[in-house]
């Protein structure tokens, strides 16, 4: 069975409360949704919130975790501290979605929303949403696929580094580093001491590379 991002137990109070803060950013404060997860990311709190810190995804409301997320980004923030209305609109089912997205996979916030824009969970809003989760989770899993780098091509790249530079590095072989860019090997699966190798020469988190 995979490892969830955190105990079961926290899951509905981080939908409530991811789903809360994305509804009043866009409804309440006038906020571009994509926006407002671009400036959530940006953030340790995105981060925090993946690992099921209780401060985030329980200790505050969603309207609080979104001021905070404003302040932390030097934003003004809209007088109104209450969500006028009681039905959960397209803005609180893509936080909602997104949280149980993430405690599912496990992976980041920061890999999930470079493949799941904005735009892209609003228009599956109508189709989604009075499904059940598992639902959004297998069309989530197709369309995170359905692109054309991996991860782990992304963050070589960005760091500069050739597939041979990369694979003496971190002391792999170049062909293993080829087969997982072109996914004909699944790095989720690879040896845990491989992906560790590898996250260290790119600076980056093991969750990064993974798909």
């Amino acid at each position: 069975m995979m490892t969830r991002a955190y105990d079961e137990i926290y899951l509905d109070d981080a939908m409530e409360t991811l789903g809360s803060a994305l509804e009043y950013a866009v409804l309440i404060a006038g906020v571009d949704g994509q926006e407002f997860i671009d400036l959530f990311i940006a953030t340790e709190i995105a981060s925090e919130f993946g690992k099921g810190n209780v401060t985030y995804i329980s200790g505050m409301s969603g309207i609080e975790l979104c001021r905070l997320i404003f302040q932390e980004c030097g934003f003004s923030l809209p007088e109104e501290t209450e969500i006028s209305h009681i039905d959960y609109p397209a803005e609180y089912w893509i936080g909602w979605i997104l949280a149980y997205y993430q405690w599912y996979t496990g992976k980041t916030f920061s890999v999930i929303c470079k493949r799941l824009k904005y735009a892209d969970l609003f228009r599956l809003y109508g189709v989604l949403h009075e499904a059940d989760p598992s639902k959004a989770v297998s069309m989530f899993d197709e369309m995170m696929k359905a692109r054309h780098e991996t991860n782990l091509a992304v963050q070589r790249k960005n760091r500069g580094f050739t597939q041979d530079e990369l694979a003496r590095r971190a002391g792999i072989s170049i062909r293993s580093i080829q087969l997982f860019e072109q996914r004909q090997n699944d790095i989720n699966r690879a040896k845990h001491h491989h992906l560790q190798s590898i996250a260290r020469v790119l600076g980056c988190n093991i969750e990064d590379i993974l798909e």
